[in-house]
């Protein structure tokens, strides 16, 4: 995992977006309520329509985040066979955000980006799962990343309360895992899946502005992300069921998962899905209270930071992940040797 700087607390945030009165004051109960303390920005709040600081920009967060994990992999660039990336904020529209994650990595081989938020892990997954099944297979490395705190126009905080929630839940970040075919002793996925129920519905979350507008879209919406806040919140019960009963028909039970990663939309997710599932709060890993909701890297960002507390052989590990754009859910099982 990767993240631009030190953690900012919500005060400090506000100031930094020069907040005050009504706004300020919402954005504090908006905090709370998402149970999100802190998160880390890129942002250098210099200007209404922003930059990134220096060695914050996207390239360079997945580019240090494939790069930790090729070492504890003790793998080197040019072992790879391929490199995937996933994110919904890149640094430019075209060439593709990873071609410039190959060129900070020094890496010559194909690689391909997926235009996706909180489940692109899961599609990305789908894609390695199968490079990896050919003979002679070479190690894939998945990166998801984003540097959305730049997508916020500034002058809209004072009018749209949905800009302020998207400042305060949001974080910067990017997180890697390197995927091979199995050997002995090593951590595994035992399974892995994608899929999606949002067939003629409306996004819940969607960026309008930039790139070709499709027909009859609204290309003169808001710079940034837009909420459907009650759409999303009745969505998500339904995305995270659905994501559990793919669990159930590869074989892992709710209950008999060790660990259970859900996608990081709070500090607050795990106690609502235990209340919801029926569940043990303390079996739920959450981060989102200290590093915000980091979108497409979140999920691995979590497994990165679960694992490093050395989990015993056997442990599994449910990832349970969920992207209101258009309804979409996914997630694998993760083994400990």
């Amino acid at each position: 995992m990767a993240l631009p700087g030190p953690a900012v607390a919500t005060e400090h945030l506000l100031d930094e977006a020069g907040l005050d009165g009504r706004e300020r004051s919402l954005a504090k109960a908006v905090a709370e309520r998402l149970g999100i303390r802190t998160r880390h920005v890129g942002r250098c709040w210099s200007a209404r329509l922003d930059a990134l600081r220096e060695g914050a920009d996207n390239p360079t967060l997945a580019a240090r985040a494939v790069g930790a994990a090729l070492d504890e992999a003790g793998l080197k660039v040019g072992d790879l066979g391929y490199l995937i990336g996933h994110t919904a904020t890149p640094a430019q529209p075209l060439p593709g955000n990873i071609t410039l994650v190959a060129d900070r990595l020094g890496y010559r081989g194909p690689h391909v980006e997926l235009r996706q938020a909180c489940t692109g892990f899961a599609n990305a997954l789908m894609i390695a799962m199968g490079l990896l099944s050919a003979p002679n297979a070479r190690p894939v490395a998945i990166v998801g990343s984003e540097t959305g705190s730049v997508f916020l126009d500034l002058a809209t905080l004072a009018d749209e309360a949905g800009q302020i929630v998207n400042l305060v839940q949001m974080g910067d970040g990017a997180g890697a895992i390197i995927l091979g075919p199995p050997v002995p002793d090593a951590d595994r996925l035992s399974a892995a899946w994608f899929g999606a129920i949002g067939l003629d519905r409306s996004p819940g979350l969607q960026m309008r502005k930039g790139g070709s507008a499709a027909p009859g879209s609204n290309s003169q919406g808001p710079l940034g992300f837009e909420h459907d806040f009650s759409a999303v919140l009745r969505g998500g019960a339904e995305l995270f069921e659905a994501g559990i009963a793919a669990a159930e028909s590869r074989g892992l039970a709710l209950g008999e998962a060790d660990w259970i990663i859900p996608h990081q939309a709070s500090g607050k997710v795990g106690t609502l899905l235990a209340r919801h599932l029926g569940q043990p709060e303390e079996r739920f890993f959450v981060n989102a209270d200290r590093i915000g909701n980091t979108g497409s890297a979140a999920i691995w960002i979590a497994l990165a930071e679960l694992r490093a507390r050395g989990l015993p052989r056997g442990t599994r590990t449910l990832a349970l992940g969920a992207e209101a754009t258009k309804y979409m859910f996914g997630g694998f099982v993760h083994e400990s040797a």
